[in-house]
């Protein structure tokens, strides 16, 4: 839960577990500042794939509401393959994101979870 005297909240939540604020990444109650341990940044990335699988199903289930639906559907495929990886390419991923931002503009919630995945991507990568 965010502190009540803090002025302006900049963190991201993706999936219910992971926050990442800045340089500070919080996996359940846990947090680190800085470089996580391995054990971390591995939950850190499970939470990551999660997200973009909600994504994946969201997009599909929704596909007709938007203009360009199926390539928004094949876009958030290609991204799950990409996080699916053992080393998934950072810019690849965000090159896929970038893609599919526009098209779901018109939904807030999609939209900022695109955003929230974006900066988790740049966070762990």
């Amino acid at each position: 839960m965010p502190d009540p005297e803090v002025s302006h909240v900049s963190g991201i939540q993706a999936g219910r577990d992971l926050h990442i604020e800045q340089s500070t990444v919080a996996v359940g109650h846990s947090t680190v500042t800085g470089v996580p341990t391995p054990s971390e940044h591995e939950a850190a990335v499970e939470e990551l794939r999660t997200a973009v699988g909600l994504l994946l199903e969201q997009l599909r289930r929704n596909e007709l509401q938007y203009e360009d639906g199926a390539e928004l559907v094949e876009a958030a495929e290609q991204v799950n393959a990409e996080v699916a990886r053992d080393e998934p390419r950072r810019n690849i991923i965000l090159r896929w994101l970038g893609f599919i931002a526009p098209g779901v503009h018109s939904t807030a919630a999609v939209a900022a979870d695109v955003a929230a995945i974006q900066q988790s991507v740049t966070s762990l990568f």
